[in-house]
């Protein structure tokens, strides 16, 4: 194993903190958590969507995502609707005043890349994306 392997890892992980920061940094001007906004904006592109939908696509187990909706809620940024077919199942939607606060965090990440991938060929990008995608490849064969 070459030191460049040893040190890849470590890096993604270093960079998905740094991420995070800046995200948070920016999000939280508008009481938002890295979390929430993450919902909120998944909640924008797929109105309907449901709890147990959205949990998987964040990958969050439904306990941190009902707290999590239960925070946007009470904010009066969703709201959850019962679906006819199963009384259970809640669907899930914006509010009037919530699209302006997608459209925000929408704006704000897109340029938090901008940033990020400043200086940076778009052909390096897809190097490090085809890289990235190879290993969680592995990653994911090692599961079975």
């Amino acid at each position: 194993m070459t030191q460049s392997n040893k040190e890849l890892l470590a890096s993604v992980f270093g960079l998905v903190r740094g991420i995070r920061k800046q995200f948070d940094a920016r999000a939280s001007a508008m009481d938002m958590t890295y979390a929430r906004a993450q919902a909120l904006t998944h909640i924008a592109a797929n109105e309907g969507l449901t709890q147990v939908e959205l949990a998987a696509i964040l990958d969050i187990r439904t306990p941190t995502m009902n707290r999590t909706l239960d925070h946007l809620e009470a904010a009066k940024l969703i709201e959850r609707r019962t679906t006819r077919e199963d009384k259970r199942v809640r669907q899930l939607f914006l509010t009037p005043q919530a699209h302006r606060q997608a459209d925000r965090i929408v704006s704000f990440t897109h340029e938090l890349r901008e940033e990020a991938y400043r200086g940076i060929p778009p052909e390096e990008v897809e190097q490090a994306l085809a890289t990235l995608r190879r290993i969680q490849a592995n990653l994911d064969a090692m599961e079975g």
